[in-house]
């Protein structure tokens, strides 16, 4: 069975995990307290692609492993109490991620110690969310948690799989205006974007040949296509979806052609996995997706270009590599 986070959504207190992490020399570590919130004006964070889902490695009073940098999660950080041992933690609630895995949900009061490779601490961290998050484990055995949208909300970043970095932006008035994390960029397409139930999760209107769908952002997975049977005839008898095989899970892979995003944009991906709309229910729910065509673009779309993602203006910005 695949694995896609797209999202994680927590029946009781909300908890959603994602992972990010902050480029500070080892020389010249800043440590923070309390809550786990980015700082600084502009902060980059070494990548590492594991079976195409990014990490960023750290500690965890002491526990050296990797946490996701997974968009479609919430929280700032979400930690993975099947590594990490929380003799205390208080059961919150139940959970599910899109995919369909269930976990229970807990909140540890303190967390002592999380640092980043690139030198950045936190300290006494209050009210920190966990649960068993075994099913990472499969992509990478030292999983020890997320970190999530409220770790970088208010700022706007740029994700680099060549260069295996992300770069966050502090938003201001003034970098409204120069933008300056396009400098010595070229700008391929600029995609407006709209939120519904969850502002992390970007949703666009795209087209296959001359069909809509609607399109999703995230980071957590490769990208997947779930449409209607009657689309699914269209789109096959045009060619526009055809079937190259199946994943070492044993899941169809489909390329999918003239793809076309806003005016500019038009292109073909490969490895775009087949869903069933069954599979992903719990992702049309809580994002309140009716329509019958859904596609989202993750490391398959994601590999192909440097992409500046800004939650505040609503727009992601496509750049040449």
């Amino acid at each position: 069975m695949k694995f896609q986070t797209f999202a994680q959504f927590i029946f009781g207190p909300i908890l959603l995990g994602m992972f990010l992490v902050i480029n500070i020399p080892q020389t010249n570590a800043q440590t923070f307290e309390s809550l786990p919130v980015l700082h600084g004006d502009t902060v980059v964070f070494p990548i590492k692609l594991v079976n195409a889902y990014p990490f960023i490695s750290g500690t965890v009073n002491g526990v050296t492993g990797k946490f996701m940098f997974d968009t479609g999660s919430s929280n700032s950080i979400a930690l993975n109490d099947n590594v990490l041992s929380f003799p205390e933690k208080k059961v919150t609630g139940s959970g599910v991620v899109g995919s369909g895995q269930t976990y229970k949900a807990s909140t540890i009061d303190t967390v002592k110690k999380i640092t980043f490779n690139n030198g950045l601490v936190y300290k006494n961290l209050e009210k920190i969310h966990s649960a068993n998050y075994n099913f990472v484990e499969n992509i990478t055995p030292d999983f020890i948690g997320y970190i999530g949208y409220k770790f970088f909300e208010g700022y706007t970043f740029k994700l680099d799989y060549i260069h295996k970095k992300v770069t966050f932006y502090k938003n201001t008035p003034q970098r409204e205006l120069n933008k300056d994390f396009l400098t010595n960029e070229k700008v391929l397409s600029i995609i407006d974007f709209d939120t519904r139930r969850l502002p992390n999760h970007p949703l666009i209107k795209f087209k296959i040949g001359n069909t809509e769908i609607l399109g999703a952002f995230d980071t957590g997975q490769n990208g997947l296509l779930q449409v209607s049977d009657n689309t699914q005839k269209v789109l096959s008898s045009e060619r526009l979806i055809t079937q190259s095989g199946v994943d070492g899970a044993g899941d169809t892979i489909l390329t999918v052609k003239n793809v076309l995003i806003g005016e500019q944009l038009k292109i073909d991906l490969k490895g775009i996995e087949q869903e069933e709309a069954e599979n992903i229910k719990v992702i049309r729910k809580e994002l309140e997706i009716p329509e019958p065509d859904l596609m989202t673009f993750g490391y398959r779309f994601l590999s192909l270009y440097k992409t500046v993602w800004d939650f505040d203006a609503k727009k992601i910005y496509i750049l040449e590599y």
